[in-house]
């Protein structure tokens, strides 16, 4: 049987954001950070049994209550009424349930928002293989168009902040891989914006540094991509007592020469 023919309302989770679960038009009602917590563990990992000891450590991390057992059995019970409450449907208590020492959330990826984004980035990488990039940045827009704010807000404890560094880099990865295709559909203007606020977010980037000074190179700009080059630079040096690397350095070459060929776009990482 499948997941949709079991429960007669259909559930959104997101973790993109504040942590919440939603059935149809109404969101389940999760009364304290621990519930979000054991929610966002569960959804993290779908259809896979979380040993209690893995949850006790990931929701409390080192402030364990008196009887940890105990309290996740609580956490667990709460979680499985909101679900209930929400969906106006006693089954729904089920979505969570008590399998060999540990929890399952019973879900489709689909239903998740992280599992979604990742879906989305993963369909988009393969139409640049194809050179589909017009159908690429549409599905890398709306993947990065599912974050509502900080991932996980509320969660506290080193998994969750493992986990935020990790969709940081996700997110990171799902920006710069829309402005490549950006770039190699001909869209510099819109593109130099996007990249020069990414390049002030990450100023020993050496990639997003490339990829801006391609974009204002290919806007008539090119004093402004030669300037960028000389701020990263200073930069390396400054922080890290390092110089710029080999492509960057290529592609400094070939602005300042004024040839941006194929070659260059290659070493930027756009082509």
């Amino acid at each position: 049987m499948s997941l949709p023919e079991l429960w007669g309302v259909a559930v959104e989770v997101r973790l993109l954001g504040s942590v919440t679960a939603r059935f149809g038009g109404s969101e389940a009602v999760l009364r304290s950070g621990r519930v979000r917590g054991l929610l966002a563990v569960l959804a993290w990992e779908p259809n896979q049994i979380i040993p209690d000891a893995a949850l006790i450590d990931r929701i409390w991390d080192e402030s364990l209550p008196r009887h940890p057992q105990a309290a996740l059995y609580t956490l667990a019970a709460r979680l499985r009424a909101a679900f209930a409450e929400a969906s106006g449907d006693a089954a729904e208590r089920e979505r969570v349930i008590r399998r060999c020492g540990g929890y399952v959330l019973v879900a489709a990826p689909e239903d998740i928002d992280v599992h979604r984004f990742r879906s989305a980035v993963a369909q988009a990488r393969e139409n640049v293989w194809n050179g589909a990039d017009a159908m690429a940045v549409r599905l890398l827009d709306s993947a990065i168009g599912m974050w509502r704010g900080a991932q996980l807000t509320g969660i506290t404890g080193a998994w969750a902040d493992r986990v935020r560094m990790t969709l940081d880099q996700e997110r990171l990865a799902a920006v710069l891989a829309c402005a490549e295709a950006r770039l190699r559909l001909g869209r510099h203007a819109e593109t130099v914006p996007l990249l020069a606020g990414l390049a002030d977010e990450h100023p020993l980037d050496e990639q997003i540094a490339g990829l801006l000074m391609v974009a204002l190179y290919r806007c008539g700009r090119q004093a402004e991509a030669l300037a960028r080059y000389t701020t990263v630079r200073t930069r390396l040096v400054g922080a890290l007592g390092v110089e710029p690397g080999a492509s960057i350095n290529e592609l400094h070459r070939r602005i300042l020469h004024g040839d941006l060929s194929p070659i260059a776009s290659r070493i930027a990482g756009i082509d």
